[in-house]
C-alpha cells in the first residue's frame, strides 16, 4: 500500500515544488503532476526538476492526455526522465479532459489511445514500430516505465485492465463506485489472460484532513470539482441514488472548464455535502482513517491524492502523521 499525492500546478512553479519537496519529506511515496497546459504550469518542466532535486519519490504525470503529444514525442520524454530520475518515472496517461477540452478537441477515442500506448511501451523499450505507416525506433533507450491508464468510464476502464501495467481509477469514495471500478478492471484484466493480481491498482481520491472538520471540507472543493466532473460523466446512472443524482445534474450544468481545479471555481461552490462525501475523503484524521480502510480492503495497491489548496502544507502533515500511519500495514 503506497500513498502518493497530486499536485495541481496553478500556483507558482516555485509552490509546486516546494510542495513536491515537503511530500519526499513527510515518507509519501510519489507525486503526481496534472497536465493541464491551459490552466496550470507545465508538467514536464517540474517534472525533470523533481527528478534531479528529489531522491526517493516516483515522478508520475497526472495525467498526460495522448491527444497532446505524438506518441513518439512522449515515448522520449519518459525514456529520458527515467534515466534523469534513476527509474522513478511512472507514465500516468489517459484520453484527455481539460487539457485538451480547453483547446476545442474531443478526449482521445479508445482504439487511438490503445494504438499510442502499444507504440509509446515499444519505443521505449528500444523497439522499432510502424506508426501511421512511418517506421519508428528510440535505439538508446531500453527502459520499462510503468504505464498508468487514467480510467472512468466502463469501456476505459476494461481497456486499462487489458492493455496497461496498471490503472488509474477515479470513481470517488463510494465503495459501491469502486466495486464498479474493479468489476469493469478485472473484465478487462480477464480477456487478455490477466487478473486484478497481475495490475498495480492506483485510485485518485479527492483528500483533505484537518483537525477542523469545517476547514476540511472547504478546502478539497476544489479538486473534489474535479473527481466530480469526471465521476458524473462517466459512471452509469444506474449507481446513482435519486437525490445525489438530481444534485449531480445540478453541478454538471454549472462547470467552468477554465477554472478547473480551483477552489475559487463556480462549480467547487455547486458541491452539496452529498456530492462531498460521495467524492471526497474530508474530514477530521479519525474520519479519514475509517473511510481509507474501508475503501484499502477492496484490493487498492496506493492511493493518489491530489491537493488543491492554496497552502497544502498543513494537510499533508496532518494526512502523514495522523492518517497514513493507521493504514499502512
Amino acid at each position: 500500500m503506497e500513498f502518493h499525492i497530486g499536485i495541481l500546478p496553478r500556483q507558482s512553479v516555485q509552490h509546486s515544488l516546494a510542495t513536491a519537496h515537503a511530500v519526499e519529506e513527510l515518507g509519501f511515496a510519489g507525486v503526481w503532476i496534472a497536465d493541464s497546459h491551459s490552466v496550470m504550469r507545465d508538467a514536464y518542466a517540474l517534472l525533470n526538476v523533481l527528478a534531479v532535486q528529489t531522491r526517493s519519490i516516483k515522478l508520475a504525470a497526472g495525467v498526460t492526455p495522448t491527444g497532446t503529444r505524438h506518441p513518439a514525442v512522449l515515448a522520449n520524454s519518459w525514456a529520458t526522465l527515467d534515466e534523469l530520475s534513476g527509474g522513478r518515472a511512472i507514465l500516468g496517461v489517459g484520453t484527455g479532459d481539460s487539457a485538451v477540452i480547453n483547446l476545442g478537441l474531443r478526449p482521445e477515442k479508445l482504439a487511438a489511445f490503445e494504438e499510442k500506448v502499444k507504440v509509446i511501451r515499444a519505443l521505449m523499450r528500444g523497439e522499432q514500430v510502424v506508426y501511421e505507416g512511418t517506421k519508428l525506433e528510440m535505439p538508446w533507450s531500453r527502459c520499462q516505465v510503468p504505464i498508468i491508464m487514467a480510467c472512468s468510464g466502463p469501456k476505459s476502464l476494461q481497456l486499462g485492465g487489458r492493455i496497461a501495467d496498471g490503472v488509474l481509477f477515479q470513481v470517488g469514495a463510494d465503495p459501491a463506485f469502486v466495486r464498479y471500478a474493479l468489476e469493469n478492471i478485472r473484465k478487462g484484466a480477464e480477456s487478455s489472460g490477466r487478473g486484478l493480481q497481475d495490475l498495480t491498482l492506483y485510485m485518485r481520491l479527492a483528500t483533505a484532513v484537518n483537525d477542523d472538520r469545517e476547514k476540511a471540507r472547504r478546502e478539497v472543493r476544489g479538486y473534489a470539482s474535479v473527481a466530480a466532473g469526471t465521476v458524473f460523466r462517466t459512471i452509469p446512472r444506474a449507481h446513482f441514488d435519486d437525490a445525489l443524482w438530481d444534485d449531480v445534474e445540478r453541478f454538471k450544468r454549472g462547470y467552468d472548464y477554465t477554472a478547473h481545479g480551483s477552489n475559487r471555481s463556480r462549480q467547487a461552490e455547486l458541491l452539496t455535502d452529498r456530492i462531498l462525501d460521495a467524492i471526497a475523503v474530508a474530514g477530521t484524521p479519525d474520519e479519514a482513517v475509517a473511510r481509507f480502510r474501508e475503501l484499502a480492503q477492496l484490493g487498492m495497491n496506493g492511493f493518489v491524492c491530489p491537493v488543491g489548496m492554496d497552502d497544502p502544507l498543513p494537510y499533508l502533515e496532518v494526512f502523514a502523521e495522523k492518517v497514513v500511519p493507521k493504514i499502512m500495514p
